[in-house]
């Protein structure tokens, strides 16, 4: 009988001589071209949920490539591990007027571990069109049929792919024989000229000529804005495991008691060292400051995707005794330590990278990552990032905070958020004497500090050795010509999440020579940006997704023989977007320096696309203030 289901789709979707011609790429809409990659010239996506244990996917896809980078919409591939099957895949290759270049067969597909060396264990494998092109544009038609045993994971509906790419047509079918109880969440289709329908549990969407979208500066992220369907049954299995998922309290009950549960087993001699290790501290965060910093020194990160479709972590026992483990297996082992102590603690499920939510009210298997969460009752939450041997306790940054993640315990599944880092805490700060010569050049002794989301960027510097670390401000400080260092002191301080940069440095072309005086740029060092791509026409809104706040003081000590002759005013800026400050001031009877004292706070928020043009004009006074010059004459050549 699949035969039959596969022939009679092939039949009704595979081109025919004739169908190919209309594939030629004169034939696609001219406002389907602008902005275009690639363009997809049709996808017929069908899955069929024929048992709990066996969920088909059959797939036609037609893609027009128009340049190397279009290459990365192909799609032409399959993940699949020992409970997924690959069935059928075939692609066919056309030129530009739809004629065939070449037609490869399964056989003929790449098969590769789906992980790179990075992983120790795997079972997931993907099999792949690997294809040259030899000119643009040409024409990919993939078909494939594929058979997965993992009802948890049922494919969602997302026609816009990426930016730069158009589709002429998309269309999402999916059927419910068994009637199966299965919810649906329909997100951002307004705006589309979508047709769907959802009868009996069975579903059909389809969407014709969306342009291709270009990436805006500062805009949302594009997975929280582009149209989508997700799917969820209320009954699933996972690997034989059946489970249910109508709410998070109940899925997150489920993941608990079947993929978390009973590996907290360590041995009797770890117990006793943790034991022994924390005896002295009083607290609950010391005690799990101690655990922390011992997990860290203990183990390693490395990929582990095996178990239940690589959601199951290993062992407590297991990576105690090995000193490895994935996001998954550390964050349990994490766990367990500090449940030897009496703190409680709950396995959390999240998106990684990019800020993106766990669904806050659509329970179905999401996130690519674990992390630890610590309650405390009279103050906010502790958070662990525990496949880092680096992060300090209780610091997220930029990859895991401010979003919904799935807290796991015994009672349940809980949506909840981590912390958010604020304007004031994502602080990077100045403080700067220099010393000019009467060319134009100067001496510096330079501190800097960072906090918050900036800490993140900056603490890999004490990696770095000696070259390396000048290397990498050279290129920071590009404007400067001839730099040369004396000290470089890096200071990580943990505890408190600052890390901090002393150097001695010299250089020349600071000042600019205009005869007997020297023309002062006021910003010595810029610490933020404000080159923001105006677009022509802006589609997207504003998006700021974390504020931040930098403070310089810099002290311009002059050289001998020279004064000051004109300085510029001080001045502040206040709006919507944020805050901007200089004060300027003569020291020492207003002849031997100049002190500045800047302060630039950028604000998080979302503004309706027709503000960018407001924002961008805040952004532009900046630029001219931070453009501010001094004037100073050297009396002795008067």
């Amino acid at each position: 009988m699949r035969k039959k289901i596969l022939y009679f789709l092939l039949l009704a979707t595979f081109p025919s001589a004739y169908a190919q011609q209309e594939y030629a790429t004169s034939h696609i809409a001219p406002e389907l071209l602008q902005n275009a990659d690639a363009v997809i010239r049709s996808i017929h996506q069908k899955t069929v949920i024929e048992d709990l244990n066996k969920v088909v996917t059959y797939t036609t896809r037609v893609i027009t490539i128009f340049n190397e980078q279009g290459e990365n919409f192909i799609d032409a591939y399959e993940y699949y591990s020992d409970g997924d099957k690959v069935e059928d895949q075939e692609a066919l290759i056309l030129d530009s007027a739809g004629n065939e270049i070449k037609k490869i067969k399964q056989k003929d597909f790449n098969d590769v571990s789906a992980y790179g060396s990075s992983t120790l264990f795997s079972d997931s494998r993907v099999s792949f069109l690997d294809y040259t092109a030899r000119r643009y544009p040409y024409t990919v038609v993939y078909t494939s049929e594929f058979e997965r045993e993992n009802s948890v994971f049922l494919d969602s509906w997302h026609p816009v792919e990426g930016y730069d790419i158009s589709i002429e047509k998309a269309v999402f079918e999916l059927e419910n024989p068994q009637n199966f109880p299965i919810r649906h969440k329909e997100l951002n289709l307004k705006g589309y000229d979508i047709s769907r329908s959802n009868s009996n549990g069975n579903f059909n969407y389809s969407v014709k000529n969306i342009p291709a979208r270009r990436s805006e500066p500062l805009s949302p992220d594009l997975n929280n804005t582009i149209p989508k369907v997700l799917f969820s049954l209320d009954v699933f299995e996972l690997e034989g495991v059946r489970g249910k998922t109508v709410d998070w309290k109940q899925f997150g009950k489920w993941m608990h008691d079947n993929l978390v549960q009973g590996h907290d087993e360590l041995p009797a001699s770890t117990v006793t060292e943790i034991t022994s290790l924390t005896k002295d501290a009083e607290t609950l965060e010391e005690k799990a400051r101690i655990i922390y910093q011992y997990v860290q020194d203990k183990t390693r990160y490395i990929s582990v995707q095996y178990g239940i479709g690589g959601w199951k972590p290993e062992n407590a026992t297991s990576v105690d005794q090995l000193g490895y483990g994935d996001c998954k297996a550390l964050t349990n082992y994490t766990k367990a330590l500090l449940k030897t102590q009496g703190i409680d603690s709950f396995y959390t499920v999240i998106y990684g990278g990019a800020k993106r939510n766990i669904s806050p009210d659509f329970a179905l298997m999401q996130g690519n990552h674990v992390i630890l969460n610590i309650p405390r009752k009279d103050s906010t939450d502790i958070w662990l990032e525990c496949t880092s041997q680096k992060a300090p306790f209780n610091y997220l940054g930029d990859f895991t905070d401010d979003r919904y993640a799935l807290r796991v315990s015994n009672d349940g599944g809980e949506i909840i958020k981590t912390k958010k880092y604020d304007a004031e805490e994502n602080l990077q700060q100045i403080e700067c004497l220099l010393q000019l010569n009467e060319n134009g050049g100067f001496h510096a002794e330079f501190t800097r500090a960072s906090f918050g989301v900036p800490y993140g960027d900056k603490y890999y510097l004490a990696d770095k050795d000696e070259d390396e670390l000048k290397e990498h401000y050279r290129n920071s400080w590009a404007r400067f010509q001839n730099l040369k260092f004396g000290n470089i002191e890096l200071e990580n301080d943990r505890n408190n999440i600052k890390f901090q940069e002393k150097l001695k440095f010299s250089g020349d072309r600071l000042a600019t020579n205009a005869g007997n005086r020297l023309l002062i740029p006021l910003n010595f060092i810029q610490q933020q940006s404000l080159n923001i791509r105006a677009t022509s026409e802006r589609t997207m809104p504003l998006h700021v997704s974390r504020g931040k706040t930098y403070k310089d003081h810099f002290i311009f000590q002059l050289p001998e023989g020279f004064e000051i002759e004109a300085l510029p005013e001080s001045q502040n800026i206040a709006s919507d977007f944020g805050e901007f400050s200089i004060k300027i001031t003569a020291l020492e009877d207003e002849n031997s320096a100049i002190e500045i004292e800047r302060l630039l706070v950028i604000k998080e928020g979302e503004w309706p696309k027709d503000r960018f043009d407001e924002f961008q004009l805040f952004l532009g006074m900046v630029s001219r203030l931070n453009n501010l010059k001094a004037v100073i004459v050297n009396n002795a050549k008067s």
